[in-house]
């Protein structure tokens, strides 16, 4: 994501992502707790998604980083 030089911006940025209104941006949530409400925003997963892990495959994982790495 690009842009939020200033602060318009990121108003910008919280109403569109969050679905607020500019009064509840600006008056009435802080700005800590927007920014840790946009880093927690729900999102669609993009990575492999693991269901089952045993510890031999933990392990050899581990194995193949180091020697990697």
């Amino acid at each position: 994501m690009i842009g939020n030089e200033c602060m318009l911006g990121q108003i910008a940025s919280f109403m569109e992502a969050l679905c607020l209104t500019y009064d509840e941006v600006v008056y009435k949530i802080p700005y800590r707790n927007l920014l840790v409400m946009q880093k927690d925003k729900i999102h669609p997963c993009t990575g492999t998604i693991i269901s089952k892990t045993t510890g031999k495959d933990m392990a050899s994982r581990r194995r193949q980083n180091k020697r990697g790495g």
